[in-house]
């Protein structure tokens, strides 16, 4: 992998792995920006959401990205890109979709009218705790701010976010495809996510009702310290081995889940039997909260932070140096102040932004 500078910081020239961030709108370039396959990585996010009902936000997304609007139950519906793909708006409500999909597929009857009117009651009452979800196709890395038009037509037709209510612990969570899927990419990543992990809930500024909940708890201690002894020649099984035994869950900050079913599904399925987790060729960075009803808030604020870890897995001599001061630290019985090498990861973050 190309990367920054091995000196121990940034390189001289921040701009040959990053685009210019001259705006905080502005979204950063991975320092790897291709694939195996010589194309450009592509990213997927997924927004949640109050205030809209389901048919209104689909109308306002589909204005917005000059796509189509296709019904499908009272639960969810698609709008169709001709180039990207489909943006699916859903109920973030299993039951609600559920039943939603079982009563399209019966056969219209004397009670139909009653029943798709208890059904869009259940959808109605659970919009004022449950969230809508947009959740994006995949977009080349280097084509993200195409996706500003999107939060911006939500924002204005009313959607509300994280900071809205006490009670929305709403999230964005970003997929980002992988460069490989060997175990020299894979490492470098796990280790810089774990010695950024509690940097990144600060950085990011995460609700505290979302920290409170399961959905994003931390890696065990037990899983980081396994992470820590990895090389580049840990074999990829011995990490999905590893990561199933003690994160058989999709609620982490960084769930591993659907990439390891993308590369092994009987491998992930024989762990973890849960309907809800996709095989996808992404990490599924689910730390950040969602704060659409912010004027001044955008996808590239949370996508700018995770590319610090883009950063560090791309930089072996600051990741070894920061796995060096992790596992200092660790040895402490009593830990009272920041981990130390937090400073250089806003320092690092900062001047990214600066450029």
């Amino acid at each position: 992998m190309i990367g920054p500078s091995e000196s121990g910081g940034l390189p001289g020239k921040p701009a040959a792995f990053f685009l210019e961030l001259m705006m905080h709108n502005k979204y950063a370039k991975p320092a790897c920006l291709k694939n195996a396959k010589g194309q450009v990585r592509r990213v997927g996010f997924e927004l949640e959401f109050a205030g809209l009902d389901l048919k209104t936000a689909a109308t306002v997304l589909a204005q917005a990205v000059r796509g189509s609007v296709e019904e499908d139950t009272q639960a969810e519906c698609k709008v169709k890109h001709p180039d990207w793909g489909d943006f699916k708006i859903e109920l973030d409500w299993q039951f609600a979709k559920t039943l939603a999909r079982r009563r399209l597929e019966e056969e219209h009857g004397a009670e139909s009218a009653t029943e798709d009117a208890i059904i869009g009651l259940l959808t109605d009452v659970a919009r004022q705790i449950v969230p809508l979800e947009v959740v994006c196709p995949p977009v080349p890395a280097n084509q993200l701010a195409t996706l500003d038009p999107m939060v911006n037509a939500l924002r204005d037709a009313g959607a509300l976010g994280t900071s809205d209510s006490l009670i929305y612990a709403f999230g964005l969570h970003i997929n980002t495809e992988l460069p490989d899927f060997d175990s020299k990419t894979l490492v470098p990543y796990l280790k810089a996510y774990c010695v950024a992990q509690n940097w990144l809930v600060k950085a990011h500024r995460v609700d505290t009702l979302r920290r409170l909940t399961p959905y994003i708890d931390p890696y065990p201690k037990r899983y980081m310290h396994t992470v820590m002894g990895y090389t580049p020649d840990t074999p990829v099984q011995q990490i999905m081995d590893d990561y199933l035994a003690h994160n058989p869950t999709r609620n982490r900050g960084l769930d591993l889940l659907p990439l390891f079913k993308h590369m092994d599904p009987e491998r992930v399925l024989a762990a973890v039997r849960d309907e809800r987790v996709n095989a996808r060729p992404t990490f599924h960075y689910r730390l950040p909260n969602c704060e659409i009803e912010q004027p001044d808030w955008g996808l590239a604020e949370s996508w700018n932070i995770w590319c610090v870890v883009e950063y560090l897995a791309a930089a072996p001599a600051v990741l070894e140096s920061m796995c060096a001061q992790w596992a200092s630290y660790e040895q402490n019985l009593i830990n009272l102040q920041e981990e130390p090498w937090h400073t250089e990861l806003a320092q690092i973050h900062a001047e990214l932004l600066s450029v």
